[in-house]
């Protein structure tokens, strides 16, 4: 009988003990969750202070048709980002590389590839969101169409239908991207481990993408299923370019220069929706310097060929040359040129 009386009771305790832990639960979840923010507002007032105080150096036309740098680079942690720097080179030939080898002589070309679409179908709310923040409206219904798309045809994802059979391009941009576009500085130059370059405006977009990505949820139900999840893509992506860092690496003469730069022009493109022709950084940036050489020779010349041309045809009596507003002074230049 009192077993009977006491049982109500002990199961109205036991609930109410459940319901005070996980207010505790969610208590402890706000108060980190509200840390994170404050840390995220920090850092981006220090952006926004770093960035205003960069001194804004006007640069004259690039012979290349580069778009004007919008300040000097800060880089005050380059003893430390140079020893990130080294340690993402190693992590990458002893560890990556190696298993990224290994990966994809198991695996053949074609599932690799169809793995890095189902991947970029799942971080199809990062290009939709962050197309619609910046206000690309054509871009953000492409987006959320080749989702829709590619999500039910495709199978998940598993084949971009969208752009190979209707022509609908992804446009890539993300939280660091959307930031740029609205006037937010770079801050200072970071290189993290693991992550590689960044800066402080890159930094906080990764924050804000980390929302919108769905592997993130996965990480933050099932840590070890997150984790895996995430070197898995890491692993096929890096299955897929292997050679291209180390070209871009043999080619400089400061690695930790070149890539410092080279990921800031990379940006800087992105942002300003200026074609960088890859999707690798390596490629994209290696492939500007190797053609530069070219494009100096090509412009050179084209002075000597119009000067030897209108000495041809002063030696012809072509008067055509001086009629059409060279005059005397001009065709004297063009016989010393000659």
């Amino acid at each position: 009988m009192c077993l009977v009386m006491f049982d109500p009771s002990c199961r109205l305790i036991a609930n109410f003990v459940g319901m005070v832990q996980g207010m505790r639960k969610q208590s402890a979840f706000i108060v980190r969750l509200g840390v994170a923010n404050v840390c995220l507002l920090a850092i981006l007032f220090c952006s926004l202070v770093v960035a205003h105080a960069q001194e804004r150096v006007p640069q004259d036309n690039d012979v290349f048709g580069e778009e004007p740098e919008i300040g000097q680079l800060a880089d005050p942690l380059e003893p430390l980002n140079r020893a990130f720097f080294h340690f993402n080179d190693k992590f990458y030939f002893w560890l990556l590389k190696p298993v990224s080898q290994g990966y994809s002589y198991v695996i053949p070309e074609d599932i690799r590839m169809t793995l890095r679409s189902f991947v970029k179908n799942l971080m199809a709310p990062v290009r939709i969101v962050n197309n619609l923040l910046q206000g690309k409206i054509k871009n953000t219904g492409i987006e959320t169409a080749r989702f829709v798309i590619n999500s039910t045809i495709g199978i998940g994802g598993l084949a971009d239908v969208a752009k190979e059979d209707l022509g609908l391009a992804p446009s890539e941009e993300d939280f660091g991207q959307t930031l740029g576009v609205y006037g937010v500085g770079e801050g200072i130059y970071f290189c993290w481990p693991f992550f590689g370059p960044s800066n402080v405006r890159d930094t906080i977009g990764l924050a804000g993408d980390f929302f919108l990505n769905p592997l993130s949820y996965l990480a933050m139900h099932d840590s070890g299923a997150g984790l895996a999840a995430q070197a898995g893509k890491e692993v096929n992506e890096t299955s897929l370019s292997i050679g291209d860092y180390e070209d871009f690496k043999e080619s400089a003469l400061d690695p930790y220069v070149a890539l410092r730069d080279a990921y800031r022009q990379h940006r800087q493109k992105k942002i300003r929706d200026i074609s960088v022709g890859s999707a690798s950084m390596y490629t994209a940036e290696a492939s500007d310097v190797e053609s530069a050489p070219a494009v100096i020779e090509e412009r050179n010349q084209e002075p000597r060929l119009a000067a030897d041309g209108q000495a041809a045809a002063v030696d012809r009596g072509d008067l055509s040359v001086t009629g059409n507003g060279l005059g005397e002074a001009e065709s004297e230049k063009a016989m010393a040129a000659r």
